[in-house]
């Protein structure tokens, strides 16, 4: 019998008595919030969640019971007595009553089965289980966390997955808070559980959903496992491909030995496969679905002969038909293979008028069949786990997926609309089963410098791939494995853009996520730990201290050159920043960050070209000595374009921002140098305001008693508290300072429609980017775009406005092009330059400087009493080179009781002189 061992032995026993203590107490080990740079992952050990299920007795159920399923990986016995098993709902959090004590072996190899709460329907008791509890878990979705300690976790979100004593976790249903990796496993049904397919760490990819396959440690395994040497077939039945598929979901002719012939149409002898396509001769061309019941191709799993057959053979096959993870198959084994000396014919690869299909149906009927294709069938919508697994998110159309919150209000129709885009969904496959992830020495596939893969981009195909369905999701799979971006038959638009879209105006204002920018470095700061690169170097802090950001000077120095290359990308005169290290909150030198990436602009642009708004003597007239968390907010300016106009103002202590980073505000009047006088005049001042609202990804106790709403995530409540905070505080401000005009920008979490933005839109504000670039989007999450960054403009502000547009140097990018996955790959994204700087893109707005009038020669005009021409003509500063932006504007005689002025905004040439067309403000009037 295998040795029986302990997990909490040795030194982890340390980790796990430390763990109890913090779980008794209700405290947790991790940091508050989770670096952006890669998500808190439970590393699945030797004892792992392997199925789980909560539909058990419910409406449509087989069993009776809901469970979890345990599995040992190792080759010893695992004690587990004295572990739990707890349970949160899917926005809810752990609770004493929501726990299972254990205790018992897991076998060397085997499962565990525990078996929950009892439902009132079902049909079938579940197998003998191991363990009993009476947690009643939700049918749709949820988290199960495995401890090696007892009481109860205190922990919800993201921070559980750091918490030292989680064994594993698993969180499933896409509106769950607490789960492992970037993103839940998919939901299930009342039928459906979740069962692990994989074991590193990321819910989302670890698990598919499938028929319950409940297994106890005295049952053999009934997982659908990958096929050894099958046994030779008894007498095949000779069956055409076209019967062996049926018009169903599964073959007709599941377990039964057959023999059959086609073309080889994709042949996979590397790459983790292991098998070939081969499809009716004769068929595919253009495709009628009223017409066409069945597909006519199939899969040949076979290890054995994959390596005799080429692309075109013409083959007779003998072997089993199976069902793998809903793919039908036909298992080969070694002497099951004869390749015939006569050709079938020829295949025509299908085309599909209307584009590919989102009925399962007629998916199911064209299972396997070699696909062509056509322009404007697909728009890459998901590049996130690419240079994990290989895979690009497809959205079908001529556009990706966008949040359903970027578009319209949160509602019954915004949900459906969510919930309806999995449809829309295909992944493009590169032909094998890599992790590269675990096989970083194997040049992952699609992502290279030479040919950038972007969201947004469009895909022509130049040969064909083959449609297949693993893993709960349709595919198109190359016909053989990936080797190059030169022979794939793919070619991915280049959408990048070196510089912005012009937006015009005397100066740009602009906001930009920093990406947890930290000066002060994880390997100079006791009790860091770094995530690693391939070599085992560290790029950025994972935990274990309060720093989010660069592990040491190189890496910050890689960082700090893309954020460089960014901001001065943008041209923009005024730029709010988010994201970036809270110095004194770490103990260092007030601002300290903010002066050390200033100092790097200056470098870059020219001695003197930016300064920074100070915060120091702010907080302290508060009686703070910094901001509440590690990251905080700070605003750069260019002191030859803007003067500081009065003190920073900080919204400090207000209840709403209890979770999230103060708003920081301060008045510039923007500045230009008169005519041939030497001096400089000032424009009209205006306030702005960067701000960064609490994230979705982690619950608070706001959102309590609330249904859960998967368009607006977590801790919508703290945002829509923030929000009315911040245009109480911010009309409060601007009106102390006697400025009307005010914007306020930086990272919302809230997409363009949601409750939050509403309020703006409520008292008169105007989404800036939602109106001059109403295409664009900043942001790019779990296979759908939006814009969570946002510069609103009240409407006096708003008026100045002459442009506004999403800089896409990062939310399209894969994150293998950031910093702190330098050398994560043999294939290194890394490079200078602005993209992947961060993970959301910049947004940039023009506004005009509304400066006094140079009075032309010649006889003036006279005003009536607080009266106005409508029509000024002026000079302005020209972007481009043919075709410049001139500002225009006049003023009423200043010694009038109510001296009025107007701006317009027309274009010039040689960036000369444009005139502008204005009507006049009266800014003196009581």
């Amino acid at each position: 019998m295998p040795p029986t061992v302990t997990l909490s032995a040795g030194p982890r026993l340390l980790r796990v008595g430390a763990a109890a203590a913090a779980i008794a107490l209700g405290l947790s080990f991790a940091p508050s919030l989770t670096p952006a740079a890669q998500a808190a992952v439970v590393t699945p050990g030797a004892v792992q969640i392997n199925e789980v299920y909560g539909g058990g007795g419910n409406s449509g159920a087989t069993y009776t019971h809901d469970f979890v399923e345990l599995v040992n990986t190792s080759d010893a016995d695992v004690d587990i007595t004295g572990w739990t098993l707890q349970y949160s709902s899917a926005g809810g959090s752990f609770g004493a009553s929501s726990s299972v004590t254990l205790s018992g072996v897991v076998p060397a190899g085997g499962n565990f089965l525990i078996q929950l709460a009892q439902g009132s329907g079902g049909t079938e008791a579940l197998p003998t289980p191991d363990a009993t509890g009476t947690i009643a878990a939700s049918g749709t979705g949820g988290a199960f966390a495995l401890t090696d300690a007892s009481g109860t976790l205190a922990c919800s979100g993201a921070v559980c997955a750091e918490n030292p004593a989680v064994v594993d976790l698993v969180g499933w249903g896409s509106s769950t808070r607490t789960f492992s990796g970037t993103a839940p496993a998919p939901g299930t049904t009342n039928p459906t559980s979740v069962s692990r397919v994989a074991a590193t760490g990321e819910n989302s990819t670890d698990f598919v959903v499938g028929a319950p396959t409940p297994t106890s440690s005295t049952d053999g395994s009934t997982d659908p496992e990958e096929p050894g040497e099958p046994e030779e077939p008894g007498d095949a039945t000779a069956a055409s491909i076209a019967e062996i598929q049926g018009t169903g979901a599964a073959s007709p002719l599941v377990g039964q030995d057959v023999v059959t012939e086609g073309v080889v149409t994709a042949v996979y002898a590397t790459g983790g496969l292991n098998g070939y396509v081969i499809q009716t001769a004769g068929t595919g061309g253009a495709l009628d679905f009223s017409t066409h019941t069945g597909s006519t191709a199939v899969f040949v799993y076979s290890a054995a002969t994959v390596s005799q057959v080429a692309i075109g053979d013409s083959v007779r096959v003998t072997g089993t038909v199976n069902e793998y993870y809903g793919s039908t198959q036909i298992t080969v084994g070694s002497t099951g293979l004869e390749i015939l000396p006569e050709s079938l014919g020829t295949i025509e690869p299908l085309t599909l008028e209307g584009g590919f299909p989102t009925a399962e149906e007629q998916r199911e009927s064209i299972e396997h069949m070699l696909y062509l294709p056509g322009a404007g069938d697909f728009t890459v919508t998901d590049v996130y786990s690419t240079g994990s697994y290989g895979e690009v998110g497809l959205a079908i159309g001529d556009e990706p997926l966008q949040q359903a919150g970027d578009i319209l209000r949160p509602g019954a129709e915004a949900t459906a609309y969510y919930e309806a885009q999995a449809e829309n969904l295909v992944l493009l496959d590169d032909g094998k089963s890599t992790n590269f992830s675990s096989n970083p020495t194997q040049p992952m596939s699609w992502l290279t410098t030479e040919e950038p893969v972007r969201v947004g981009a469009a895909v022509d195909f130049t040969e064909p791939v083959v449609v297949a369905y693993s893993f709960d999701q349709w595919r198109l799979n190359t016909t053989t494995p990936w080797e190059s971006a030169a022979t794939d038959g793919i070619d991915f638009e280049d959408t990048r853009q070196d510089a912005p879209e012009e937006v015009g105006g005397d100066l740009q204002l602009a906001t930009f996520n920093v990406l947890n920018y930290f000066t002060t470095l994880g390997a100079d700061t006791p009790g860091c730990e770094p995530y690693t690169n391939m070599h085992g170097d560290g790029t950025n802090v994972r935990g274990g201290c309060d720093l989010r950001g660069a592990w040491d000077a190189d890496d910050l120095e890689r960082q700090q050159s893309k954020i460089v290359a960014a901001i001065s990308g943008t041209g923009a005169d005024v730029v709010g920043l988010t994201e970036i290290e809270n110095s004194a909150r770490i103990g260092e030198e007030v601002d300290e960050a903010t002066a050390t990436l200033v100092a790097a602009l200056n470098a870059h642009d020219g001695e003197g070209t930016w300064a920074y708004i100070p915060t120091g003597e702010a907080y302290a007239a508060l009686g703070l000595d910094g901001g509440q968390d590690a990251i905080t907010n700070a605003i750069i300016y260019k002191p030859a374009e803007v003067t500081p106009v009065g003190s920073v103002q900080i919204l400090a202590g207000d209840p709403a921002f209890e979770n999230a980073r103060e708003p920081i505000g301060q008045v510039f009047a923007p500045l230009e140098a008169a005519d041939g006088t030497g001096e400089t005049v000032q424009g009209e001042p205006f306030l702005f305001t960067i701000n960064h609202f609490k994230s979705k990804g982690s619950a608070d106790a706001e959102d309590a008693g609330l249904e859960a709403d998967p368009v607006q995530g977590n801790s919508r409540t703290s945002r829509l508290q923030q929000a009315g905070a911040l245009l109480a505080w911010g009309d409060e401000i601007a009106a102390a300072a006697g400025v009307e005009d005010v914007f306020h920008g930086g990272d919302f979490n809230s997409y363009t429609q949601e409750e939050p933005l509403q309020l703006f839109y409520a008292e008169g504000f105007v989404n800036l980017g939602e109106t001059f670039d109403p295409e664009g989007w900043s942001y790019s999450y779990s296979g759908m775009v939006g814009s969570l960054d946002h510069v609103l403009a009240n409407p006096s502000a708003a008026e100045r406005v002459t442009g506004a547009t999403d800089w896409q140097i990062n939310g399209a990018e894969s994150v293998m092009t950031q910093y702190a996955r330098y050398q994560n790959n043999a294939t290194d994204l890394y490079e200078s330059g602005p993209f992947g700087s961060s993970d959301h893109d910049p947004i940039i707005v023009g506004v005009g400087g509304e400066f006094p009038e140079v009075e032309e020669p010649g006889e003036p005009e006279e005003p009536g009493q607080g009266e106005c021409r409508q029509n000024g003509v002026g000079t302005g500063k020209g972007r481009g080179q043919e075709n410049g932006k001139g500002h225009g504007v006049h003023r009423c005689d200043p010694d009038s009781e109510h001296p009025g002025k107007g701006h317009g905004h027309g274009t010039g040439h040689d960036k000369g002189k444009g005139q502008g067309h204005g009507k006049g403000r009266d800014r003196s009037a009581a």
